[in-house]
């Protein structure tokens, strides 16, 4: 597809070409080639510049589905001028079958009927295939109108429903709010400690518009380049290790990944912008001279600087003029307070306790669960915020069934190869339990008390962590400490201990950066690790980014072109559906990424939006490979 340039002058005298789809609207001139396939009639349109999926779909009077179904090359190399496809042809005045009228719809007292539309309350949980076939309705146009909504819908949540014969993409949706919860204000004086201000339902100007895709949107991307630091690259073979390390072009391959996403939104997607790339690094005086480029350039969407006191110069900028601004590498949260505009991608260690204690409640309810923490961070805002945090996670009693416990009997028999025969007695967290009574009260249940336990790492500490350990139910260790030889000292205790028990280790805070741990004993100990970036190298999406990025720019994608992509696509794509709100709907607007997602949601109701998302993942024990773990994920329908 041929595009139209701009020559964008960027600070330090460098010039960028950068593509830019043309912002003029195109009018679709339907074919009058038409052929006949199989008794089935289809338009042979020819691809204009700047024709794209939507504007075929709407002058056909067809879904992108079909066409993309008769063209399957357009989901290989996007749709392209002077393509010729396929497209089937429909008599629009033809019968349509009758939809359901009003009053066959199961409206109930507390929905609220608007203009072509109908907010519906949730009196159950519903799985959402089954929602939209009760109601006799397009599961295309419902998920148009209801974007946050997933594979369920939860009692007491509200839903937009199109009214029969209005179509979702014309439905006119009010600008007031459904219901807006008043959230309490938590403050506290430690940052670690404030809970999250998280949206309880979504305004209606959150749902998305097609007008905002059509708009023209500008973004600024303020990245480190060192640009007056080249003199002359030297990219042989024998310096390209240096060059990887060298503060030199340190975040280039952040903004080739974020140049792919603004490519491709522009190419493929129709979207119209005009993106501003400017060299900024930790110097004040750069970062002012930015501030004063914008000025005379005002934009919708501030990316960077990357560095405290630049970011602290165009913050102040964007906070005057009311601009999105996203601070991709800071995980200070100082940089929220009192500036609402502000989105920091870094999540906290308050975020960390909490995805650690939803993990725990959702996947361990009946584990004993130990923290043990290095000696020398024992007294750290960090470990006491997930302190806090598991002990409100972890049930004070937990009861399992005789059955159960049967179960576990029989496990242990087989593993001291007794055969057939089950032990008569075992001994479980200090009590003897008879296998004969077990089984003659099968529907019994027995209770445990469970003590969250918080341990050092001394020697002592270990030892009671291995004498309290249950054969009954899991054993979750969370093991926080950064240093080596306390990850070793753990491997090397424990190891031995978990081809008795069930033990289940979570490695904090970044265990992943020790590539010299053992695989074996890691897999014998299920580990978990939390990272605030993972790349599964594994996804077929992945696949295709590593393809693409390599023909594009001849080499392969390192972690900063991942996040750089990543922070492209969500919030230009945020742009083009939410235009002027974006910065409200950012808390409802979930979406898979290459890297990791964004989970929004604020401290104090001035503050600005962080992100709460962790990465969690472990081995997988067939094929040995790392594999991320969804705590929140759904059942599959």
């Amino acid at each position: 597809m041929k595009r139209k340039l701009i020559i964008l002058s960027l600070l330090v005298g460098l010039f960028l070409v950068l593509p830019m789809v043309a912002q003029a609207q195109v009018v679709i001139e339907r074919s009058t080639e038409i052929v006949s396939i199989s008794g089935k009639q289809y338009y042979m349109h020819h691809v204009k510049r700047g024709e794209t999926l939507y504007s075929l779909s709407k002058a056909y009077h067809v879904t992108e589905a079909e066409i993309i179904k008769l063209n399957p090359e357009i989901n290989e190399l996007g749709l392209q001028a002077d393509m010729v496809i396929g497209i089937p042809v429909v008599i629009v005045d033809e019968p349509q079958p009758e939809k359901p009228s009003l009053s066959a719809l199961p409206i109930s007292e507390d929905d609220e009927v608007g203009d072509g539309y109908i907010i519906h309350t949730a009196k159950e949980i519903w799985k959402t295939k089954r929602f939209v076939r009760e109601w006799g309705i397009d599961e295309d146009e419902f998920r148009m109108l209801n974007p946050s909504v997933g594979s369920r819908i939860f009692e007491g949540q509200k839903v937009l429903i199109p009214m029969p014969g209005v179509h979702a993409g014309d439905t006119l949706i009010p600008v007031s709010p459904i219901s807006v919860v008043e959230e309490d204000t938590v403050i506290a004086e430690n940052p670690d400690t404030r809970p999250f201000v998280l949206p309880s339902e979504m305004p209606l100007e959150c749902y998305p518009s097609s007008a905002n895709a059509n708009k023209m949107y500008r973004v600024a991307l303020l990245v480190p380049l060192y640009l007056n630091d080249i003199e002359k690259l030297d990219l042989s073979k024998e310096r390209i290790e240096k060059t990887k390390s060298a503060r030199v072009l340190k975040f280039l391959q952040f903004y080739e990944g974020f140049m792919m996403a603004a490519d491709s939104l522009t190419e493929y997607y129709g979207m119209r912008l005009e993106l501003t790339v400017i060299d900024v690094n930790e110097n004040v005086a750069g970062a002012q001279e930015a501030v004063n480029q914008l000025r005379s350039e005002p934009v919708d969407l501030i990316v960077g600087p990357f560095f405290s006191r630049s970011f602290a110069v165009v913050q102040e900028y964007a906070q005057q003029h009311n601009i999105m601004i996203v601070n991709p590498m800071s995980e200070r949260e100082s940089i929220l307070a009192g500036a609402p505009n502000v989105l920091k991608l870094k999540p906290s260690a308050q975020a960390m306790a909490t995805e650690l204690a939803d993990m725990i409640k959702m996947h361990y309810p009946k584990a004993k669960v130990t923290l043990l923490v290095e000696n020398s961070l024992g007294d750290s805002a960090v470990v006491n915020a997930i302190e806090r945090a598991l002990r409100e996670a972890v049930a004070p009693e937990v009861q399992l069934s005789n059955a159960e416990m049967l179960e576990m009997i029989g496990k242990e028999s087989r593993r001291r190869n007794m055969g057939k025969k089950m032990l008569s007695t075992l001994e479980v967290e200090g009590q003897i339990f008879s296998t004969r009574v077990l089984e003659e009260n099968p529907n019994g249940v027995i209770y445990f008390n469970n003590p969250m336990l918080r341990l050092s790492s001394s020697e002592s500490d270990i030892s009671t962590f291995k004498n309290g350990l249950s054969s009954a139910r899991d054993n979750v260790l969370i093991a926080y400490g950064s240093d080596i030889v306390f990850a070793t000292t753990i491997l090397n205790n424990v190891n031995k201990s978990a081809q008795k028990y069930p033990i289940t280790l979570v490695g904090l805070p970044n265990w992943t950066e020790h590539d010299n741990l053992l695989v074996e004993n890691l897999l014998n100990m299920n580990a978990l690790y939390f990272d605030d970036h993972f790349v599964n190298y594994n996804d077929s999406v992945v696949m295709d980014f590593v393809d693409s990025f390599r023909e594009k720019y001849d080499c392969d994608p390192l972690p900063y072109a991942f996040e750089g992509f990543d922070v492209g696509w969500y919030f230009m794509n945020a742009l083009m559906r939410y235009g002027s709100h974006a910065l409200d709907c950012l808390p409802y607007y979930h979406l898979p990424l290459l890297s990791t997602r964004y989970y929004f949601g604020k401290s104090r109701n001035n503050d600005g939006l962080e992100n709460r998302y962790w990465n969690i993942y472990q081995y997988d024990n067939q094929l040995i490979e790392l594999k991320p773990i969804m705590i929140h994920s759904e059942e599959e329908e």
